[in-house]
Formats: C-alpha cells, sequence, structure tokens
C-alpha cells in the first residue's frame, strides 16, 4: 500500500457535513455500495474532527497527533465492505468445487499461485465432500486477496494454522446442519447471506449512531460564533439533542481527572451505572475532549485527550451501537445464527491499515488468555467477536498502530473496499 502523502483539507470535501441521517435511512442503498457512502463520510467527519482536535491538521492535512476516532473509522469500515465482497467470493469458489470437485481449480480463480497449495492442501486432507466444500467457502472468504485485482481481504494467514482451520470448518458444517435450503450449495449461500447482512446491519447501525451525532455536533458548532468552549459545548449539545448532561460532565471530569492513567480499557458502564444502556453522554464528552485536545500546549497532553475521547466512542460503538447486529434475539428468516457465524469468522477479524494490519489472532496468541486446555484449538477459537467482553479489549488495542504512526492516516483511504487505500 501506499504510504500518506502530505495534502492539505480540500475546502470544498471539509466544508461539507455528511448527512449520516439519510444515508442510513436510505433502505435502497445495500451492501457494498452502501459501505461506499458511509467509508466517505467517514473520511469526512475524520478530517473535520482532527482539525479540531489538531487545528494545524486543516493546514496541512498531516497530523502528528493520534487520529481521532473517525479516522480510525474510515479504514475499518473498507473492511467490512472488504467482509461483504469475501462473502461472495466465498460462495462464487463454493459453486466452482460444487461442480467440478477440485479444491485447487477452485480456488486457482481466486487466489495469488503461492496460496493456492497450501490452502488446497488443508482442504484436501479433509475426508467428507461436505467438509471440503465448507472449507473451501471459508478459505476463499478468508484469502479473499483479489476482486478485480483490488483489495487485501481478510486474515488468510489465520487460517493456515490447523488448529484454526480445522475448529472453524467444524463450526461452519454445525451451522449447515440448520442453514436454510435444500442441498449444500444453497445452505452455503444461506451462510453468506447471513455475513452480508450482519456486515451491513453493523455497518448501517454505527454509521447512524456515531455519524449521526457528528453530523449533528458539526451543524451546531457551526452556528456558534467566536471561540468554543469545551464544557459549553458539551452542555450546549446535550440540551439541543435530548441527552444527560449531567453524565456527560461526569465522563468529561473523570476523563480529565485520570488523562495520566495507564490502565486496561476499563468497562465504561461499571463505571458510570447511570448510562443504563444508553451511552450517547460518552460521545458527547469525547467530542469536549477533542475540543479541549485543540486547546493543549503540548502533544503529549493533545494524545491523551484524544485517546480517553477515543475509548469512549469505541463503547458506545461496540456495547450499544452494533451490539443488535450481532444479535438480533433470534435467527432471521433465511440467515443461519449470527452470533455462531461470528464465531466462525472471529479468527480472520483485521484491520487493514497503510503500514500496518492489525489482526485478532495474532492479538489473541500473544495478548489473550486461554479458556481451553486443549493444544489442538488455537487461542483465537476461544473467543466469539459477537460478545462484547471478548471484543472490547481487543477493539481498543486495534488503534494502537495508528498512535504508533498517525501520519500514515491521512489523507482518508479510499471509500471503495474494492480499491487500494
Amino acid at each position: 500500500m501506499a504510504g500518506a502523502a502530505n495534502h492539505p483539507i480540500d475546502p470544498v470535501i471539509a466544508a461539507d457535513i455528511p448527512d449520516a441521517h439519510a444515508t442510513v435511512a436510505d433502505l435502497s442503498l445495500r451492501y457494498v455500495d452502501l459501505n461506499r457512502q458511509i467509508n466517505h463520510g467517514y473520511g469526512v467527519f475524520g478530517q473535520r474532527f482532527q482539525a479540531i482536535a489538531d487545528p494545524s491538521f486543516a493546514a496541512t492535512g498531516v497530523s502528528n497527533a493520534y487520529p481521532v476516532w473517525f479516522a480510525f473509522a474510515a479504514f475499518a469500515s473498507r473492511g467490512i465492505g472488504q467482509a461483504e465482497l469475501g462473502a461472495e467470493i466465498g460462495l462464487d469458489a463454493a459453486r466452482a468445487y460444487y461442480q467440478s470437485g477440485d479444491q485447487h481449480a477452485a480456488l486457482a480463480k481466486l487466489l495469488p499461485p503461492p496460496l493456492v497449495q497450501p490452502a488446497a492442501a488443508l482442504i484436501a486432507a479433509l475426508l467428507d465432500k461436505q467438509a471440503r466444500l465448507a472449507a473451501t467457502f471459508l478459505v476463499a472468504f478468508a484469502s479473499a486477496s483479489q476482486h478485480l485485482g483490488a483489495f487485501q481481504g481478510l486474515a488468510y494467514s489465520a487460517m493456515l494454522d490447523p488448529r484454526t482451520f480445522n475448529i472453524s470448518v467444524e463450526r461452519l458444517l454445525s451451522l449447515l446442519l440448520h442453514a436454510p435450503g435444500s442441498n449444500p450449495l444453497e445452505q452455503l449461500a444461506s451462510v453468506a447471506l447471513t455475513l452480508r447482512n450482519t456486515m451491513e446491519d453493523g455497518n448501517r447501525r454505527i454509521f447512524g449512531d456515531i455519524g449521526g451525532m457528528a453530523q449533528d455536533y458539526l451543524r451546531l458548532r457551526a452556528s456558534q460564533s467566536g471561540a468554543v468552549a469545551p464544557e459549553l459545548m458539551l452542555q450546549r449539545f446535550s440540551q439541543s439533542n435530548g441527552y444527560r448532561a449531567d453524565l456527560a460532565q461526569a465522563a468529561f471530569d473523570f476523563a480529565m481527572q485520570h488523562l495520566q492513567d495507564v490502565a486496561p480499557p476499563l468497562n465504561f458502564g461499571e463505571v458510570f451505572p447511570g448510562l443504563a444502556g444508553d451511552a450517547r453522554p460518552l460521545v458527547v464528552a469525547a467530542f469536549a475532549l477533542y475540543e479541549q485536545a485543540g486547546q493543549a500546549a503540548d502533544l503529549a497532553a493533545r494524545n491523551r485527550y484524544i485517546a480517553l475521547a477515543n475509548n469512549f466512542v469505541i463503547y458506545r460503538e461496540q456495547h450499544e451501537a452494533v451490539q443488535p447486529a450481532f444479535t438480533p434475539g433470534g435467527t432471521l428468516p433465511g440467515e443461519v445464527d449470527r452470533l455462531k457465524l461470528l464465531a466462525v469468522i472471529t479468527p480472520t477479524i483485521q484491520v487493514v491499515l497503510r503500514r500496518e494490519t492489525w489482526m485478532f489472532w495474532k492479538y489473541a496468541e500473544i495478548h489473550l488468555p486461554a479458556r481451553e486446555l486443549n493444544p489442538l484449538h488455537s487461542r483465537a477459537t476461544q473467543y466469539n467477536w459477537g460478545v462484547f467482553a471478548d471484543r472490547w479489549t481487543p477493539v481498543v488495542a486495534s488503534f494502537d498502530p495508528c498512535y504508533r504512526d498517525p501520519h500514515a492516516m491521512w489523507p482518508p483511504p479510499n471509500p471503495d473496499p474494492n480499491q487500494g487505500t
């Protein structure tokens, strides 16, 4: 991937506040088409909020400061579009194998030559034909490294670990036992549909929630005259949108008192029990912290404000905004169980940035405790991305590459997940 360029913000783009509310309300926008629109919105929001947190950014288009949540979201959301494309690619490979019985030929159409043989060998070792079909789908989904010659896809390397590969195939076969469809290929099609629907649902929910708040905040901010006072904006934004100003203020005060802390991510629902399932006051506090960062005298202080603000937004995003997409309360028509499907794909979760890729399976092997004594089960298969408690700390950790290399976050990535950043 190309490195970040030194580009001043385009004044036309920077002046345009995306209409997140309208985007998520447009139900004719589906899958990758919706994802492109959302990715563009995150790119613009990222520029706008980075300029708040680091005023020099508006002139240079690059920042030495930590990136705001929206800058990261512009990259992470592309991964949602790539997963949607990967589901299609996996199904195409499964169809090819279903017709020919040749997993090598099915994968050769999709993967670079060096990747085909090890993947085909793993699949060939399976004795059952349906297991080989399921494995072909799974490997192609995880290793969709070229689609029209473009994106880098999901974490194929996770599937090269036999401990992960075997458990993932077993879980997928278990899902297929209850999947809609009259034959194995139709059942896999329902898995692919569930993947696409889950990714789209989460993408729409997060952008409507966090992006919608960003849209409203920027419009309120644009209506203000004179210098922006962080706590005054906190109060005004809360009052104009019906958010709990007292909780937003408490979160802001907590951040100011704990700027020097070096500790694992906190469960903010326990720190602020008054949130009671509505953590939007944390996002309000985060916006005030971005304002505070912009007034900081030195880079270290600015970064501490931004990091805490980001954690507030991540909590709302993960604990409340996206969770209903992962656990909708039952299996939806035409789908398989979303939570069980997320257990299948958890080892493939990754965030592709410009100069580094954060991979869940690598993080799990180093940082997450083993939950099983079985040495044949990799650490990544012992966690489920659909469970908040399983993903909360890893999601916060996935921001670390951005903090190590903030220049690589700018300009925003190409909003098309089928293109390079």
